[in-house]
């Protein structure tokens, strides 16, 4: 009799890491990728889909930069960059007349990972691009988002070397080209199937200079350094026949760009204003990364959801435009998102955004295979729920847009309408939510395919589903036939892959063998491997079993690749169409980050216009005012000059005088401000300053009305960012920043000038600052808008400048209560601009409220007045005090008393004792004219 305990249920093979589960299908199973949204939502956010390694090859973005010198002319500056994730490489246009600032707006531009130079680069360029740079122990820079700085031989970056790397590329868009190109030197040109124009030179050559501007040599040796470093790396890490060596380090297009669109800002400004300012991250698990510190961008940062929201709004405020339609357009925007009537819309587009990821890595994750082996990807951030979801959650937000009153005037809701097909994106969808098995997927820990898409999946699994029964069966059998004496050491069969079908008996553990190995039976019972008290052996009835089923798991896990496989092949299909759909849902996303900002700071749509004016009514700095209990805004009106508008500028209209230029002409072009420390006049400047360039990007704006101009430039002279890799003072920092700004403003150009020649002595630093004002002023027609800041009354004093009708003085106003029991409320902050000039700075009054003794701040105000009447300070600081007079008279009158007294022997008087008194009353006499003094001190006794 057999007990029961052998009669247990055989145990399956266990999965590495996890039990095996059934196999049988899940009772819930969503219909479709619009009915069930949802597909992980109880499984965390798809935020880490690639492993580390796959993660840092597609966040990678390699420049090269080059830069020669044109003797007279200047510097010639071209640059080329590669970004992974997109699959691009991007040309910028030579830049004639070029410096290290443009170079630093580069970096800003492209945030490269690793920077490509020239052995033969200049020092110059060197050192700017050093100071930026990891160190060899992989610290940063002095810059956030530090890079890997790389000095390649100058063969790599010669002109016909790019060109002929250019030419090498298989883009995908040379096997749709129709039209072969043919010249007479081309012979035995033969059609392929590549368009026909393998074999011809010159039709490669017309082909890419349709998107490649080949007169940019520069740049062209920049892009032939990039494809060669891309090469190396492609043959450092993968192996001749790597099949993912064919989708590593792609380039799917090449495009040129130019910095000319767009408002020119370099990276001093960037600081100055903090328009961005990133700081390592404090977090101990996060080192080498980065987070958004106090700054403009901050402000929206937050709010946006998507990771290529988050890259788009980056890029916006990087890329301030100067095309007047597209910042009219994104107001646009903006202003129908903040309707009252779409305030619920607007929460409700945040929240669905926040369910899409960026499909850019999902893709590239399907193209290097999901399952490939090795590749650890938990479901709860799998490549197919992260789809299914997308495309459910992008045609529910191309529903809601649609369904907005008024949205079909909208381009961005236009534009997401047309690009997101319902087809295509709901196709994806559909052909997941009907492969794919999740809940399996969870069990097994790998992707999972559904009972009914396959019928051979289905049989093979219904069969290995059964095998627990069927299994119990075959060891009843095998234990009838076995000696009885055996029976009891007879444990189960069971199915393990690759091994096959086993039979299991109980150990012997004072012989390490089986308790019985086929005795009294005409087969061979073969040990395969002894583990947890139990021997397993293959015997003649398990193979007859292994030839009759075969390896059913393995059949199972091969069936379900090739079906997986097949679904990735037909979701690749769509995949221009799912990448084009998550680019324009992060366009979407920053365009309702700006706009959920803008409501909530209570902004206000700027009118651009042609104008060369800056008119703001009640502007406001918009971080300052979030960290102080109140903030006093301020007006602005500024007119540049009228330039020549008959010259084609980009993004600027011809036509511009029909906009009312000439209505501005009172309104000056340099302000000039004054006023005490801690007053408000350099929030004052970066204020305006901010909002010109926000009205740049089509935001609103922190005023109450504001009436901008289209702007090229905003330089700066205002913050010294100083460094020991830097070999310059703080006063030539300054001084290359103002010759910057003198060189490259226009007449479009702001310039901000705070405290210029505070580096030096008063006298140079006055008269630097004087010059420099003349030199904006004697442009004329062609004068920049021009703020500036100063503490240098003398120049007024000596009227070195005066008032007309291009600059005005306005000071920060205040109020003084010399009354005030303390130094803290003798000087009472308006933080108000009005018209005219400061009489002084208050510094003693400044000093005295930051706990400076009260002496040393009588003695400093007192220096200040003759300073302030032109005397000589070397004779008013030798002159002597009253008290110190009355001291040298009293003085002088002891001394006279003594020259004038008769010390001779005492007439009649012998002893010590008596000559001594009478000597001491004598000396007494003497010591007492000092006394007989006017107002005498006692101190001469």
């Amino acid at each position: 009799m057999v007990t029961s305990s052998y009669q247990s249920s055989p145990q399956l093979p266990m999965h590495p890491q996890r039990q095996r589960l059934s196999l049988r299908p899940s009772s819930q199973r969503a219909s479709s990728a619009i009915s069930s949204p949802h597909p992980e939502d109880n499984h965390g956010e798809a935020d880490e889909l690639l492993s580390q390694e796959d993660a840092d090859a597609l966040n990678e973005i390699i420049m090269a930069i080059d830069m020669k010198e044109n003797g007279a002319r200047g510097c010639t500056l071209g640059c080329a960059y590669y970004i992974a994730l997109d699959e691009a490489l991007y040309l910028l246009e030579d830049v004639a007349m070029a410096g290290v600032d443009l170079v630093e707006t580069l970096l800003l531009y492209a945030k490269p990972t690793t920077v490509l130079i020239s052995s033969r680069a200049s020092e110059s360029l060197a050192d700017c691009l050093a100071r930026a740079a990891q160190g060899i122990d992989g610290n940063r820079g002095d810059l956030p988002g530090a890079y890997i700085l790389r000095n390649l031989n100058s063969a790599d970056f010669r002109y016909d070397t790019g060109k002929d790397k250019l030419l090498g590329l298989d883009l995908e868009m040379a096997g749709r080209q129709s039209m072969l190109y043919t010249t007479v030197v081309d012979e035995g040109i033969v059609e392929d199937d590549h368009g026909g124009q393998e074999g011809s030179r010159q039709g490669r050559l017309m082909r890419l200079g349709t998107s490649v501007n080949l007169d940019s040599q520069l740049t062209v040796g920049c892009a032939g350094a990039v494809l060669n470093d891309l090469h190396r790396r492609k043959t450092a890490q993968y192996l001749p026949n790597d099949p993912d060596a064919l989708v590593a380090y792609k380039i799917r297009s090449v495009e040129m760009f130019s910095l000319f669109d767009f408002m020119f800002v370099n990276a001093d400004t960037f600081a100055s204003l903090q328009i961005l300012q990133s700081e390592h991250h404090p977090n101990s698990h996060q080192q080498g990364g980065a987070k958004e510190n106090l700054s403009v961008y901050g402000l929206f940062h937050h709010l946006a959801s998507t990771p290529q929201g988050k890259l788009k709004l980056r890029q916006i405020f990087l890329r301030p435009s100067m095309d007047i339609d597209l910042i009219n357009e994104r107001q646009q925007t903006f202003s129908f998102f903040l309707r009252p009537g779409n305030a619920e819309s607007l929460m409700n587009l945040g929240k669905y955004l926040r369910k899409v990821k960026n499909m850019k890595p999902v893709m590239a994750l399907l193209r290097k295979g999901v399952d490939s082996p090795g590749r650890k990807i938990s479901v709860n951030n799998h490549a197919w729920a992260t789809l299914q979801r997308f495309a459910a959650y992008s045609l529910q937000l191309r529903e809601m847009l649609r369904e907005l009153q008024g949205a079909e005037k909208i381009v961005i809701i236009r534009k997401v309408c047309e690009i997101i097909d319902p087809f295509p994106i709901g196709q994806v969808g559909e052909l997941i939510t009907q492969t794919v098995d999740f809940e399996q997927s969870i069990e097994r820990a790998r992707t999972a395919v559904k009972y009914g898409v396959d019928a051979e999946l289905d049989g093979l699994k219904q069969s290995y589903d059964g095998m627990e029964d069927f299994l119990t069966r075959v060891v009843t059998r095998l234990r009838d036939e076995v000696p009885e004496w055996a029976r009891k050491y007879v444990k189960n069969c069971i199915f393990l892959p690759q091994l096959g079908f086993l039979t299991v008996v109980s150990l012997n553990t004072e012989t390490g063998k089986g308790n019985y190995d086929g005795e009294g039976l005409n087969d061979v019972w073969e040990r395969m491997f002894a583990a947890e008290g139990c021997v397993y052996y293959k015997n003649g009835k398990m193979k007859d079993m292994d030839a009759e089923f075969g390896d059913a798991y393995c059949m199972i896990i091969d069936r379900e690749v090739e079906m997986i496989h097949g679904l990735t092949v037909r979701i690749l299909e769509q995949e221009d169409a799912i990448i084009a759909a998550s680019e324009v849902l992060g366009e979407l996303d920053s365009f309702v980050a700006i706009s959920i900002g803008c409501g909530q700071y209570k902004w206000t749509a700027p009118k651009m216009t042609h104008e060369n004016v800056i008119h703001i009514e009640g502007g406001r700095h918009p971080l300052q005012e979030l960290v102080v209990p109140s903030f006093i805004a301020n007006d602005c009106a500024m007119a540049g000059g009228l330039g020549d508008y008959d010259r084609e500028t980009p993004g600027v209209s011809s036509s511009a005088a029909s906009d009312g230029l000439h209505d501005s002409v009172d309104c000056p072009s340099t302000l000039l401000l004054t006023g005490p420390n801690h007053s408000g006049k350099s929030v004052y400047l970066k204020h305006v300053a901010i909002i010109v360039y926000l009205a740049h990007i089509g935001c609103f704006v922190p005023a109450e009305r504001a009436r901008i101009g289209i702007t090229d430039r905003i330089l700066t002279r205002i913050a010294t960012r100083e460094s020991v890799s830097r070999n310059e003072s703080a006063f030539a920092i300054d001084l290359r920043q103002v010759a910057f700004a003198m060189n490259f403003a226009t007449c479009r150009s702001l310039v901000l000038i705070d405290e210029f020649g505070k580096g030096t002595n008063s006298q140079d630093g006055a008269g630097l600052l004087t010059a420099t004002l003349h030199h904006f002023a004697s442009l004329g027609s062609e004068r920049p808008k021009v703020l500036a800041a100063t503490h240098f009354h003398e120049i007024f004093e000596g009227q070195f400048v005066e008032e007309s009708a291009e600059l005005a003085f306005a000071h920060m106003d205040i109020r003084l209560d010399y009354d005030a029991g303390t130094p803290e409320d003798q000087v009472i902050y308006l933080f108000q601009l009005v018209p005219g000039r400061s009489i002084s700075s208050f510094g003693s009054r400044c000093a005295a409220m930051n706990g400076i003794d009260q002496a040393v701040v009588d003695r400093a105000e007192t220096i200040m007045l003759h300073m302030v009447r032109n005397e000589d300070l070397e004779v008013v600081c030798s002159q002597l005090s009253e008290a110190e007079s009355q001291k040298l008279a009293a003085a002088e009158a002891v001394a006279r008393a003594f020259l004038e007294e008769d010390f001779g022997p005492p007439p009649g008087i012998t002893g010590k004792k008596a000559t001594d008194e009478w000597y001491q009353t004598k000396l007494q006499a003497v010591l007492s004219a000092g006394d007989r003094m006017p107002d005498a001190t006692s101190s001469t006794t």
